[in-house]
């Protein structure tokens, strides 16, 4: 069954102030590159709106969004596209997880009943190896230009 957790100011307070309480990050047994701007907003570490939360994922708002909903789905492990692509870790049912929680957020911003695009760049296309997907939606022209 799937969990997921939409964020809003309550649930962020929440989680914020968890943290200070324990001192603990949830994250620590996450595989983590500190020189990755997505293992930083997945640890808290950097500034992101948080929009909802699966076991294995995060979904933010994209600081620069092309599209009135565009929203990232960010691995909570350092996972390089070149690793998840191959099949590394299709033994862990990575990808039905991973397109589960996409279903989800696109259910949770209507777009399964107005239009989305799904894109997932790679091989030079991306700007970070961190695997993610970008959801595009909420307008009546193709979100992010024609394909």
């Amino acid at each position: 069954m799937f969990s997921a957790v939409f964020w809003d100011r309550e649930n962020w307070a929440r989680f914020i102030l968890g943290l200070a309480q324990t001192g603990q990050d949830p994250y620590t047994r996450a595989v983590y590159d500190e020189n990755c701007l997505f293992c930083r907003i997945v640890r808290g570490l950097e500034p992101a709106k948080m929009v909802l939360e699966s076991g294995d994922f995060v979904v933010i708002e994209n600081k620069y969004p092309v599209a009135p909903v565009h929203v990232l789905v960010l691995d909570k492990k350092h996972r390089e596209k070149a690793q998840t692509i191959s099949g590394a870790y299709s033994d862990k049912k990575y990808w039905d997880k991973l397109f589960l929680t996409i279903y989800e957020t696109i259910r949770h911003f209507g777009l399964d009943k107005t239009g989305y695009k799904l894109v997932n760049n790679g091989a030079g296309y991306n700007h970070f190896e961190h695997e993610h997907f970008h959801i595009l939606g909420g307008s009546k022209e193709e979100p992010g230009g024609a394909t």
